[in-house]
């Protein structure tokens, strides 16, 4: 591949630019339309509208959305902005699937923590939901609990299916494994391989 010309690397440096903001602009519309749809909702307008429920306005309308999308735009509208007194802005360069990622678990936090401690807890979140992968966060924060009680977090156990088999490969250090349940996986071990030979 040849040097690009200054003129292509101008052109490739605006189509990413525009890129980057229609991104910006979709964020932030995600944003304002939850708004828009709890004002729908709240305020009864369906009705208005000539429609039975919020839902059947959702749905059936020019709209054409999934009833989950539009509780979606709402919730992250309720939780983020009203709730946390988050900027539309700083929402938008999240991403909207990153929000709602984080959502169960501030909602978790809601009861127990004041609001200055609960907006801590979700800076927290929205930066591990974009630092790491989404089956890790997922993974980190199913598996929380489990690690209730104990001072250090351990990171649980990466696993994935091998080429060669198609079976489990489980990596995890030796040193965070239980004795006990090392002892009993090398006995399962010995007598597997034994039993092959």
């Amino acid at each position: 591949m040849s040097k690009p010309t200054e003129l292509e690397a101008k052109g490739a440096f605006e189509v990413h630019q525009s890129i980057l903001n229609l991104k910006k602009q979709m964020g932030m519309a995600f944003v304002e339309l939850g708004r828009l749809l709890k004002k729908v909702r709240d305020e009864g307008y369906f009705q208005v509208l000539g429609y039975e429920s919020f839902s059947a306005y959702v749905i059936n309308s020019e709209l054409g959305f999934k009833r989950r999308t539009a509780y979606y735009y709402i919730e992250i509208y309720e939780w983020y902005v009203e709730k946390l007194a988050y900027e539309a802005q700083y929402l938008a360069e999240i991403g909207q699937d990153k929000l709602l990622r984080a959502l169960p678990m501030i909602k978790l936090d809601y009861a127990r923590l004041t609001l200055p401690k609960l907006r801590e807890r979700a800076e927290e979140l929205m930066t591990e939901v974009q630092e790491l992968r989404p089956v890790d966060f997922e993974k980190k924060y199913h598996d929380e609990p489990k690690q209730d009680g104990y001072e250090d977090y351990l990171a649980p156990p990466e696993y994935f299916r091998c080429d060669c088999h198609g079976k489990w490969r489980i990596i995890v250090p030796t040193d965070d494994c239980c004795p006990e349940f090392l002892k009993e996986f090398y006995q399962q071990l010995k007598r597997r391989f034994y039993e092959t030979i």
